[in-house]
């Protein structure tokens, strides 16, 4: 896990080899704070040319926190309407006349109602298809500024030619976070992220080759729906495809 995530100081394996003299056996679980330490945020900035603002987190931030934050970026203006789309990944279908006519609902929804849009940021899929048909009524219908589209996934979940890319294009580069983290010859069936969202939030649990996880969505969307006050409410709207 050396220079994985936040991790620091020399390899378990190598400490307990060494002090036991013996075959090092490794833990079935990862406990949490174990071989890993609390570190500023550095992974952030904006993809070029795209605009995609993205943040890598600690996995247990208060979501309160980030929803504050996303709303501050979005000039306080609060959503009416929050979409999270769910559904296939690499293996999603769809014929081209249903993927126009989903796209064309989303988009009016999303803009008549002030809405935001939850996926789950990878670039396959039903966010790929989210993200491109966004970037395409943008450029058509000048929708850009209204439409809020926001990707949540583990920063686990990416490839390691992404989270190097992430790194080089943070606002605040370092040069010992871009080093590579796995062997350059060994091949990665991961996602990347899809740059056409105006927001890419990465959770980072520690943890590498994670499954994608809705619970962060869910827990966002709560928060938004749970911040009320005398002249707004928030409604949510979850779509399966």
């Amino acid at each position: 896990m050396i220079r994985c995530h936040s991790f620091t100081g020399k390899p378990l394996e190598h400490e307990e080899s060494k002090r036991r003299n013996a075959e090092w056996k490794p833990l079935q679980e990862f406990p949490d704070l174990t071989g890993s330490t609390t570190v500023p945020i550095n992974v952030f900035g904006t993809l070029k040319p795209t605009g995609c603002k993205f943040l890598r987190i600690d996995n247990r931030l208060p979501m309160e926190d980030l929803f504050q934050f996303i709303l501050e970026d979005c000039g306080g203006q609060k959503p009416a309407l929050i979409l999270s789309i769910y559904g296939g990944a690499k293996y999603f279908t769809m014929t081209e006349r249903l993927e126009k006519e989903f796209i064309r609902g989303v988009i009016d929804a999303a803009t008549t109602a002030n809405a935001w849009i939850l996926t789950a940021g990878i670039n396959n899929g039903v966010s790929k298809l989210v993200g491109e048909g966004i970037s395409h009524y943008r450029l058509l219908r000048e929708y850009w500024i209204k439409v809020k589209c926001i990707g949540m996934t583990m920063w686990g979940t990416i490839n390691d030619n992404t989270r190097c890319e992430l790194k080089r294009a943070s606002s605040e580069p370092l040069p010992t976070l871009c080093e590579r983290q796995i062997p350059e010859n060994t091949q990665e069936d991961k996602a990347t992220i899809e740059p056409n969202h105006t927001h890419c939030i990465l959770f980072d649990s520690g943890r590498l080759n994670e499954y994608l996880s809705d619970s962060q969505r869910d827990l966002f969307v709560t928060e938004a729906c749970k911040d009320k006050d005398n002249n707004h409410t928030c409604m949510y709207l979850k779509t399966f495809l």
